[in-house]
């Protein structure tokens, strides 16, 4: 699916001040979900193929926040797989709806009063281990595979040509959401292996802090990140430091993207930028800083920080 990928990569001049570092944003709306995880929902469907567990006619079942459900279920229309997703009414009406526009049957776990908390997650991950035993079934489950890293890949590629061609330099520091572990990861695989000295941020909801070892059973807003543990798709030995968001920070970065920079995201993405701004900060000028905008705001119209 040659529309995947290739992504622009802009910087922010709004946000930023004279003592900062430079800010880029890879713009992952521009996929053709809206979503970066497109390419990890191409990689982890081939590499099924490739080994024989996806056949004509096969069913995949994952449990999603929407995004990775969006992303699987366009490929699968693409390659004539059945679709099942497990999500719940504490992600984006937008998610849900997109992934049955291609077709897909979306089971909802409820979320009390639409917040979301790892408990929430966990019982989508039980129901799709459960429907993942049904005969002709996979399970990408995407943060233990490793097809989720090798699909962020070419992105990493990409911000090294880009940032070369933009600036004649390398990346400073990347910072990225953990989430399930495969876009962070699959990036650090690249451009550390470029360059040793490229530090790599991973970013977490303050009130579920799995990566950095703190508290798990808090709420928050982020969506898609915030487990109840640390992915096996995730590659700490890579992550130089964790930074820690907390929702309100998030929701006005996200606004003063739209207002200020006229980059329209999701609140993670808003916590990612937040994140690298605080990073622009310590590093100073000279310095490059890359972050990504996960995926195209048209996906949060309904939630609060657009209203």
């Amino acid at each position: 699916m040659l529309a995947i990928g290739n992504t622009p990569l802009l910087r922010l001049t709004a946000l930023t001040t004279p003592d900062m570092a430079d800010v880029y944003v890879k713009w992952e709306g521009a996929n053709p979900t809206g979503s970066m995880k497109d390419r990890m929902a191409l990689s982890m469907i081939r590499g099924a193929e490739a080994r024989g567990e996806l056949g004509p006619g096969g069913r995949v079942v994952e449990y999603t926040g929407g995004s990775t459900g969006s992303s699987l279920a366009m490929v699968c229309a693409t390659r004539g797989y059945w679709a099942h997703f497990v999500s719940s009414d504490g992600f984006a009406e937008e998610k849900l709806q997109t992934m049955r526009a291609f077709g897909a049957e979306v089971e909802i776990v409820p979320a009390t009063g639409g917040v979301l908390t790892a408990g929430v997650i966990d019982r989508m991950i039980a129901r799709a281990k459960e429907l993942a035993g049904q005969p002709g079934t996979f399970w990408p489950d995407q943060v233990n595979n490793p097809d989720n890293r090798r699909g962020y890949h070419p992105m990493g590629e990409e911000i090294l040509d880009q940032i070369a061609r933009q600036t004649g330099g390398g990346v400073s520091e990347f910072v990225c959401a953990v989430g399930g572990g495969g876009c962070i990861s699959g990036n650090a695989e690249v451009l550390k292996d470029r360059d040793a000295s490229t530090r790599v941020i991973g970013v977490e909801p303050w009130n579920v802090r799995n990566v950095s070892g703190g508290d798990t059973s808090g709420t928050h807003v982020l969506e898609g990140i915030g487990l109840s543990f640390v992915p096996n798709a995730f590659r700490r030995d890579l992550v130089d430091d964790v930074v820690a968001v907390r929702d309100e920070d998030a929701v006005r970065t996200t606004r003063l993207l739209a207002r200020k920079e006229g980059i329209f995201g999701g609140i993670t993405s808003g916590a990612k930028v937040f994140a690298a701004l605080e990073r622009a900060r310590a590093v100073g000028p000279g310095g490059t800083i890359v972050t990504v905008i996960i995926d195209s705001g048209l996906r949060y119209l309904r939630n609060p920080v657009y209203l």
